[in-house]
């Protein structure tokens, strides 16, 4: 799901902002952009038995959330599993899922019969199938679970939108016709509640005129849009996990994700800053996989959002100690100077991120609270746990950053 960017890529968006004059400081109208198409609605009456599942509709899925998703669809229902994929053929599109799957750990012979790539992109109208393609996929799919996005923190919402935006609008055009179809939408947390208080899972974020950053301004046009669904008569659910970190058991990682550049960044600095304000919420992917498929599956949810998040934010000395445990010489040094080290190391996988690092940084560490409810009631009974956030689990995925030579250049 998560796509950071290279130096290139940072680069890339620079060029892009400047040809079209796009930033992400421009003003948005974001309400009136969450304008749901009048012609998306649900041919089925509100209150109709939802099909078996049988024929799932997977958005997202070569990304490193949904192929976790896709995984546990396969290992815990007998579905076929229809998966949205950019590729050249069908022949192709089954390779770069089974790589994929088998990169992570997860591959079984049993899924090849299961898996289906549909060849399209999310950012093209109607996914870019063909009429045929389309109407197939409206008579047969009997439920929809859509990862998909594109995730670039540096873009503005103009250059995110086809995908994030109006490829949320299509899948729910999708689910409207034909049989009902349920969506289940992984959107993100929203931090903006101007009060002490939790911030509930029922809430849509009022204040979205605080959102600046581009594609968190996609997510939000895009719940909006699945709510006023609902309102139509989509069964749906939402799910807003924190940062997502590596899988609590393999110790299998994104190395593109944030937590990933931020620790191979550090060890390449040989140091890390004394920033006390700054905090993370880590949520191990295996955990956020497991509890969105329980979740989805009962049917007394639908309507519903989902705060998949860690009871426990770790501060980033925290985070350091343990690495630091674990054999790697860090030193502790004042926030200016390694601000000052990253920007002359353009090299450094961290570097591209400098903008979440800001010339003077907060020295409180303000923790947004997030309500779980819903979680802890629809998740009571499984046996899902969400692992501890500790010293044990980085060594987990260091260990893995080791065996795979992430942290060797």
């Amino acid at each position: 799901m998560f796509d950071y960017p290279s130096v290139s890529d940072l680069a890339s968006a620079i060029d892009q902002a400047l040809v079209t004059g796009d930033y992400q400081s421009q003003t948005w109208d974001l309400e009136a952009e969450a304008a749901l198409d009048p012609d998306i609605q649900p041919s089925t009456a509100i209150g109709q038995t939802v099909s078996p599942i049988e024929q799932i509709f997977l958005t997202g899925a070569t990304g490193f959330l949904g192929i976790h998703l896709l995984s546990e669809l396969l290992t815990t229902t007998t579905a076929t599993v229809y998966c949205l994929v950019r590729a050249d053929n069908l022949d192709a599109g089954k390779e770069r899922l089974k790589n994929k799957l088998e990169a992570s750990g997860l591959w079984s012979d049993n899924f090849t019969s299961r898996i289906i790539p549909i060849i399209g992109d999310l950012g093209s109208s109607r996914f870019g199938l063909s009429a045929t393609e389309y109407n197939n996929l409206c008579q047969d799919i009997d439920v929809v679970y859509h990862v998909g996005a594109k995730v670039h923190h540096l873009w503005s919402y103009a250059l995110l939108k086809d995908a994030n935006v109006l490829g949320t609008q299509d899948v729910l055009r999708l689910a409207s016709l034909g049989k009902l179809k349920p969506v289940h939408y992984v959107s993100t947390l929203f931090s903006t509640s101007q009060t002490d208080q939790p911030i509930l899972e029922s809430a849509t974020a009022n204040h979205y005129d605080l959102l600046k950053v581009g594609y968190v301004q996609t997510k939000w046009v895009g719940e909006q849009l699945v709510w006023e669904a609902a309102k139509r008569g989509l069964p749906i659910t939402i799910y807003r996990p924190s940062r997502i970190s590596g899988h609590s058991q393999t110790g299998v990682s994104s190395f593109d994700d944030l937590l990933s550049r931020l620790v191979k960044g550090c060890i390449r600095l040989k140091s890390f800053p004394n920033w006390d304000g700054f905090s993370e919420n880590l949520v191990p992917v295996d955990y956020v996989s497991r509890a969105i498929v329980c979740l989805s599956q009962q049917n007394s949810l639908f309507g519903k959002a989902f705060h998949l998040i860690n009871p426990k934010s770790v501060l980033f000395r925290e985070i350091f100690e343990w690495v630091r445990s674990l054999g790697y010489s860090l030193e502790e040094i004042d926030y200016t100077h390694w601000r000052s080290k990253l920007i002359e190391d353009m090299e450094n996988p961290l570097y591209p991120y400098l903008p979440n690092f800001p010339e003077s940084p907060s020295s409180t560490t303000n923790l947004i609270e997030y309500d779980c409810r819903n979680v802890v009631d629809g998740l009571r009974g499984s046996g899902i746990k969400l692992p501890e956030v500790n010293q044990d689990l980085f060594k987990t995925y260091l260990c893995y950053f080791r065996e795979s030579g992430f942290l060797e250049d």
